[in-house]
């Protein structure tokens, strides 16, 4: 694993953090807040079971109670056979429990999704953006099989931890081969819950953030994501994905519809692929009104409360997080917006742990995929919220685009690009520290 010599100056203050100690190093932390567990303001739900992904907002009009369970019936519903155009048969399927899909090396889970793509934005001409790995009883696009090379690394303290990266391997293309320019990347589908606080931040409080030339030279740069809205045809901010390539939960489901369940929505705009092209050669399959159900319970789904936050271990870990620079990216507060239809998600000051901008992450997770103004060392900076109920909820905790951490501690330790001095900072923390920093994780 490659590693950049730190300078003098680095090297003396991380020395400073293992003589003095987390404490007396970052003391300049602000006093415990009242609100600090209501990650979603006041629609925030305290659960910390199996469901805690899949409830209603806490100050959700009673009104709407049974409109959401309905909705939530859309949500499970399985549609027939698609034959090799699908990769699941239920939105539930890849979004088990509305928690994020399996590590890709979980056997017998939902499936995972490989992206396909290259320096400029666009799919493979044959095979569109993504690359099914399921027939449904007629012959499968693909066969594709990922395989794992283990890294082994140690902090300067001495203690190992040992990553992983994968490699993915397609053969048996049932419709010829890629195109020679078309590269791979395993994406693990996203946790659901929360999207509609996000969907709710107004596009001035997600531009107030960016820095795309660094001006303030922290070495941080982050930038919105600009992208055709195919409903409107205007160009707008992204926030949704991991290259943040959906403006909104409708275009988000839109998209997922089609390329995940091969499932056609009304108004879908002509492809440029041929299996694309083929599932369009079809009537619209789901009319706009299931769209909306759709729509409405992701908008619906709320975020539950952080737990142990006020124990001294987690507070130490939480100026940890701040002062190392993680937060520079993993933004803790944002103010919801206006909303006149949906006043329980109005002026809500949550803490998802995101700038939603795209930030480069250096070579090791670039994947060489471009969407929208995203370049393939580009990642939208995904939400901490429920990190630490993961395991819970759905089983495992793989981590980062392809699920390649197993830990947040493997997250942490694969990031790059703007994140290398962050990054850094964790490795030369003392092992208490930094078993603090992640106990903070796991309290989200």
């Amino acid at each position: 694993m490659n590693r950049r010599r730190l300078s003098r100056p680095f090297r003396r203050a991380a020395a400073a953090v293992v003589v003095l100690g987390a404490a007396a190093v970052f003391s300049a932390v602000p006093s415990t807040q009242s609100r600090d567990e209501y990650l979603g303001g006041d629609t925030t739900v305290f659960d910390e079971g199996p469901t805690a992904f899949g409830r209603a907002l806490a100050n959700l009009d009673p009104l709407r109670w049974n409109e959401f369970r309905a909705d939530k019936e859309r949500f499970l519903r399985q549609w027939p056979e698609r034959g090799p155009w699908a990769d699941a048969v239920s939105c539930a399927e890849c979004h088990y429990h509305d928690g994020r899909g399996p590590r890709a090396d979980q056997v017998g889970g939902p499936v995972n999704l490989v992206r396909l793509g290259g320096p400029s934005p666009g799919g493979d001409p044959v095979y569109g953006n993504q690359l099914r790995r399921t027939g449904y009883g007629v012959l499968a696009p693909a066969h594709i099989r990922v395989e794992w090379e283990e890294v082994r690394d140690r902090y300067p303290d001495g203690d190992n931890y040992k990553l992983r990266q994968p490699t993915i391997h397609v053969s048996e293309l049932a419709y010829g081969p890629l195109d020679p320019h078309t590269r791979q990347s395993l994406r693990v589908p996203p946790a659901v819950f929360g999207l509609g606080l996000l969907e709710a931040v107004s596009e001035q409080e997600i531009r107030r953030f960016a820095d795309p030339d660094d001006a303030d030279g922290d070495g941080v740069s982050g930038a919105v994501q600009e992208i055709r809205d195919a409903a409107t045809g205007r160009s707008v901010l992204g926030r949704f994905g991991w290259k943040a390539s959906q403006p909104s939960l409708a275009a988000q489901s839109a998209a997922a519809l089609m390329a995940d369940l091969g499932v056609i929505p009304p108004g879908t705009s002509s492809a440029t692929d041929r299996v694309r092209t083929k599932i369009q050669e079809r009537e619209p399959e789901i009319d706009q009104g299931e769209v909306t159900a759709l729509v409405r319970y992701l908008r619906a789904l709320a975020v539950p409360a952080r737990r142990r936050w006020a124990e001294p271990a987690v507070r130490e870990g939480e100026a940890l997080f701040e002062s190392i620079g993680c937060a520079a990216c993993h933004r803790r507060q944002m103010i919801t917006g206006e909303l006149p239809d949906w006043p329980e998600l109005e002026r809500q000051a949550i803490q998802p742990y995101t700038d939603l901008l795209l930030h480069d992450l250096g070579p090791q997770l670039a994947d060489a995929v471009s969407e929208g103004l995203a370049s393939g060392h580009e990642w939208r900076t995904p939400p901490l919220w429920g990190l630490g109920l993961l395991s819970t909820v759905s089983g495992q905790s793989g981590l980062l685009h392809d699920g390649r951490a197993r830990s947040p501690e493997e997250a942490i330790l694969w990031h790059g690009g703007e994140a290398e001095r962050a990054r850094e900072w964790f490795r030369h923390l003392p092992r208490k520290a930094r078993a603090a920093l992640l106990e903070f994780l796991d309290t989200l």
